[in-house]
C-alpha cells in the first residue's frame, strides 16, 4: 500500500459518546471534516463586523458533529438549526464544547493562536 493510499483509507475523524442531562440522551459526537471546518469557519466569520458570529458557530457546530450512537448517521440538517437554538442552552454549549474540542478547534487552541509566540516563556525559560 502507497503512502497516500494509507492517509487516504485511515479513519482520523475522532469521536466519543456524551451523555446530555437535559435531554437524558446519549449521543455520539465526532469532530468535524476539514471540509466541515472550514465551511463552519466561513460561515461564522461576519464581514461586517470582522468578528464571529457565535449564534452561527453552536446551530452549525451541533448539526456537524452530533451522530445517533447506535447507527452513526448525522441526527440533524441544516433545516435543524432554528430548532436547535430554542433547546437548553446548556445542553448546546456543551455538546458544541465537545465538538469543536474533536475538531482541534477547543477555547485552548484558539487562545493559543491568537497569542503573539515572542510574548509566550518557553517551558525552558526557567532553566536558565
Amino acid at each position: 500500500m502507497s503512502l497516500r493510499d494509507k492517509i487516504l483509507e485511515v479513519q482520523d475523524i475522532p469521536s466519543e459518546t456524551m451523555h446530555v442531562k437535559e435531554w437524558d440522551v446519549d449521543l455520539l459526537i465526532k469532530g468535524m471534516t476539514a471540509g466541515e471546518r472550514i465551511t463552519l469557519m466561513q460561515n461564522a466569520y461576519d464581514q461586517k463586523t470582522q468578528q464571529v458570529n457565535m449564534a452561527a458557530v453552536y446551530p452549525d457546530v451541533v448539526v456537524s458533529c452530533v451522530h445517533d450512537p447506535e447507527t452513526g448517521e448525522s441526527l440533524f440538517t441544516p433545516a435543524d438549526k432554528d430548532s436547535l437554538m430554542s433547546k437548553s442552552s446548556a445542553a448546546i454549549e456543551s455538546i458544541a464544547a465537545v465538538g469543536l474540542r474533536l475538531s482541534g478547534m477547543g477555547n485552548e487552541e484558539q487562545d493559543e493562536a491568537g497569542k503573539d509566540s515572542s510574548s509566550t516563556p518557553s517551558d525552558d525559560s526557567s532553566l536558565s
